[in-house]
Order: structure tokens, then sequence, then C-alpha cells
């Protein structure tokens, strides 16, 4: 039986389609990215810098310090979250045959002896708290998994800090504005997702999603060469 090695965001495109999920694991065919905006990793890259520059000085940054970070801290060991922010030598859980689901995280907070995972957000424009659910609950529910699998103890919840553009300043400066979004994290539920995808990946090609637009391409294509 092949071994298989997802992350959060394989589990996204498995929750997303199955079957694009199998042929991406399987068959090695990838949906089509098309061009692929430098902005968000230019921005995650600036604010990874920004956040360092306060865990230096042992303090939240000043987007951190409403009430709900009361007593939270940024996790101090710069070497090791290094190594957990890259895709190559970050956390990472094995399951009993051989399989894993690794991850990068873009930063940690503490709370006393709990571990909060907390992931940079870019967006054109301020978000909800439900469409953060929709989106990311499984990414911070993958992280929590992994960090409770090299016994971080997780606090049963993660953050979100999304920027958006606020507007143009007369000097040409854009001003964000910054939204911290606390969304519940459960690793088994996270588990499940990775047990179920491994049982898809085993199994045979599942049929293509009615609401997948790749798969309704690829339909209505079928039909035109008819």
């Amino acid at each position: 039986m092949p071994k298989f090695s997802l992350s959060p965001s394989a589990l996204n495109l498995f929750n997303d389609c199955p079957r694009c999920f199998w042929m991406d694991k399987v068959k090695k065919v990838k949906r089509p990215r098309g061009i692929f905006p430098s902005l968000p990793s230019g921005m995650d890259r600036e604010i990874k810098l920004h956040f360092d520059r306060y865990r230096s000085q042992h303090c939240l940054p000043p987007e951190l310090r409403g009430k709900q970070f009361e007593d939270t801290y940024l996790f101090d060991e710069v070497d090791l979250l290094e190594r957990w922010r890259s895709w190559r030598t970050g956390l990472v859980v094995q399951d009993k045959s051989g399989n894993t689901l690794s991850g990068a995280l873009d930063d940690l907070l503490v709370k006393g002896n709990l571990f909060i995972p907390f992931d940079y957000k870019t967006k054109g424009s301020p978000t909800t708290i439900e469409a953060a659910q929709r989106y990311y609950t499984n990414q911070l529910d993958c992280y929590a998994l992994m960090m409770e699998a090299n016994k971080l103890k997780t606090a049963g919840y993660g953050y979100l800090l999304y920027y958006s553009p606020k507007e143009v300043r007369e000097d040409g400066n854009v001003l964000f504005e910054l939204q911290p979004i606390k969304l519940k994290t459960d690793p088994q539920r996270a588990m499940k997702t990775f047990n179920d995808a491994l049982k898809l990946l085993n199994g045979p090609e599942p049929k293509a999603s009615a609401r997948c637009e790749y798969c309704g391409w690829i339909a209505n294509l079928k039909k035109i060469q008819k």
C-alpha cells in the first residue's frame, strides 16, 4: 500500500473536491493554478519580520494588545520556530502505516503552559467569522493536531490575523484594517479528515463533484468532443 504525505492545504482540497484531491495525489495530475500573485507572499514575509522584531523585545506587537490577548506571549524559541515555519522542517504527525501530515506555522502564541496556533491572512476587504470558519478551521485543526503529536498542549483555539487595505494616505502609504479572529480547534476532527482522505486515496477514482468547477469544465469538454 502506498504511503502519502499530506498537508493542511491538501486536506482543504479533499474537502473541496475528493476527485481533484485523488487525481493530484494518486495520478499526479494537479489542478491548473494560473498566475499566482506575489503580494500575499511578500506581505507574509514582512509580517513575520514585524512580529520577530517584537519577539526579540519580549512583547506583543500593537495589533495583539487587546484584552483577548491578556497574559499571552509570542513563542520565543526563535530557532525552533524558524524550523516550524518551513514546509521542509515543519511539524509532522505520522500514522502507523507511515503516512504523514505536515505543515508550516506562521507563528505561535503561548498562554501559561498552552500553545496557540496563529496564522496571518491578507484579504481585499474585511472578513467575517463565518467566512474564517469555513475556509480556515481545517488549517488550524491540523496545526493543533501536529502540535499535540509533538507534545505541545494546545489551548483549544487558534487565531487568524487578517490584514485588509483600508485607505491610501496622502503620502501614498496604505493603511490596513486589522482583524484578529479566534476559532475553536479540534485535533480529533483533523485526524478524522486525515484518515478519511487516506481511505479515499487507497480506493478507486471518485466520481466528479457536481460543485467543482474544474470537474465541471472537464465534463463539458468531453461533451463537446463527442
